[in-house]
């Protein structure tokens, strides 16, 4: 269900270890050990890179970097890259650098307890991973990473990933003493961010920053980092509303006669580069306006009868875009799945939990499952797939359109499931804004209708941040009712989700076949 939903404390050693993965300690030319069968080594370090080649247990590698958990090896032809997981730990690593230690150590691993009998332990996060082993009810596990809702656990004997759905666990976190400190780099993922004087949500605010500004993290405390705001100026935030890295778009250079292009009507230039700022223009598509200066993914432009306003770069197109389409030719339709660029948006995330089903099913959990088994299906064929989030974290609406302009996506889908009041009502819903939007709504609810037993409920226009803002042909799908008590027991079914993600794919293959 659209709308945020906030679930207070959910989680957060998923975000937290998102924004501060453990340093990994870099020992260029050391052989690695594949510690699995049936590993996928990867193009790039992450999981939206496709497969290059994989390996089977013993196999060995000479490593050549790391970064963020991934291990980059040299291969027969080329070189690829390997989840560090999926590696054996006892590596000759040289002795000089065995002592190094991390900089922080802010969360520990949580324990888990399994609520089930036979529980398969895979070597993947997907129903398709081998299976290594089973727990039993009862069984304790050390649980050290999460992805599309599987966990990555650890026994003693046994290490793997399992369905997050039949385990109990809960995280510690370590409060980091004033002497840790960390040199990462931040960007901010919402705007008017309040900062404080102390690590604490009931602190004197001192000032605010706004989404995509970017900072060094100078000291952190438990979920609370500590930056220098302005010049001089320093205060604490909440990590849960960062990411790491500065934002791509945060040093373009612009020259002094470029200028940009509104793509939609009524399009709000505001006071300042934030979208809770006042409106001081409605511009519509078409209009083109000089560009002053760039502020994160805000523009600041003139505007008619003099003065300057700001407005967000997801809703505009810029004459270096346009130069670079041209010399590309990159308006050349997609004839085939294999060539497409796909976003999966998986609902919701972290302190949004979305709906609430009859039985307490969080509408985040289905959404980020049902877009892992659609990545797999499109990833085989060779599309280029962008996942909006991989785990459980909040990523804000912007953000989510931000990744489809930024990967100049050939379609955007967003996953949901849907919750009312009226405990009767059921059915999947295809929702589009307009325009390109309607073609790719129509293959896409084909796709499902052929696919799904439950109730269809039509191809409607949908007024969604997601779409309306989206430079790509966008969907937005409600594929069922949590809030319906059989529904919500359909929907949480491994098989229901696989049917809805094939009925998906189907729809996209014929979308880009036509």
């Amino acid at each position: 269900m659209i709308g945020l939903k906030l679930l207070s404390g959910l989680i957060t050693f998923i975000l937290f270890i998102s924004f501060f993965p453990i340093v990994n300690v870099s020992a260029e030319g050391n052989v690695v050990e594949s510690a699995h069968d049936n590993i996928l080594i990867r193009e790039g370090p992450g999981l939206s890179y496709p497969a290059v080649a994989s390996g089977n247990d013993g196999d060995t590698y000479t490593e050549l970097q790391r970064s963020n958990g991934w291990v980059e090896v040299s291969l027969d032809d080329g070189t690829g890259w390997i989840a560090d997981w999926l590696l054996s730990t006892d590596n000759d690593i040289p002795e000089e650098q065995q002592d190094v230690q991390p900089s922080e150590t802010n969360v520990e691993d949580s324990n888990g307890t399994i609520l089930v009998d036979r529980l398969n332990v895979r070597v993947d996060f997907s129903t398709d991973g081998s299976v290594i082993g089973t727990l039993n009810t009862g069984d304790q596990v050390t649980v050290s990473d999460e992805k599309y809702g599987w966990l990555y656990i650890s026994t003693g004997s046994l290490s793997g990933w399992i369905s997050s759905d039949y385990v109990e666990y809960h995280a510690e976190l370590i409060q980091a003493t004033p002497e840790e400190t960390s040199t990462d780099d931040i960007h901010i993922t919402v705007d008017g961010l309040q900062v404080r004087d102390e690590p604490d949500r009931n602190a004197e605010v001192v000032g605010t920053v706004n989404l995509y500004d970017s900072f060094t993290v100078e000291e952190q405390s438990g979920e609370w980092l500590r930056i220098e705001y302005e010049s001089g100026q320093n205060g604490w935030i909440a990590a849960w509303f960062t990411e790491r890295g500065i934002h791509a778009e945060s040093n373009m250079e612009i020259a002094e006669s470029e200028k940009v292009t509104i793509l939609y009507n009524g399009s709000n230039i505001r006071t300042e580069a934030s979208t809770d700022a006042p409106v001081l223009y409605k511009a519509n598509a078409g209009e083109s306006f000089s560009i002053v200066s760039q502020n994160g993914d805000w523009f600041e432009i003139t505007i008619p009868g003099g003065g300057s306003g700001y407005i967000a770069n997801w809703i505009i197109s810029t004459d270096q875009e346009v130069a670079v389409q041209t010399e590309e030719e990159s308006d050349e339709p997609v004839k085939s799945i294999s060539d497409a660029t796909i976003v999966i948006d998986a609902g919701h995330g972290g302190r949004d939990g979305g709906a609430i089903g009859a039985a307490g099913t969080l509408e985040k959990s289905l959404t980020i499952r049902t877009a892992e088994a659609l990545y797999h299906m499109l990833s085989s064929t060779g599309a280029n797939v962008i996942m909006t989030r991989e785990d459980d974290r909040y990523i804000d609406l912007y953000s989510r359109v931000a990744a489809s302009k930024d990967h100049h996506a050939d379609a955007f889908v967003s996953i949901h499931y849907d919750a009312i009041h009226d405990r009767s009502v059921k059915g999947f819903t295809t929702y589009y804004y307009g325009g390109p939007d309607e073609l790719l709504a129509d293959s896409v609810h084909e796709g499902l209708s052929d696919s799904m037993t439950i109730k269809n409920r039509g191809v409607h226009h949908g007024n969604f941040l997601v779409l309306r803002d989206n430079v790509a042909p966008s969907v937005l799908l409600e594929l069922g009712f949590i809030s319906n008590p059989s529904e919500e027991a359909s929907v949480t079914n491994d098989r229901f989700r696989e049917i809805a993600a094939k009925g998906i794919y189907n729809g996209l293959t014929d979308y880009f076949s036509n």
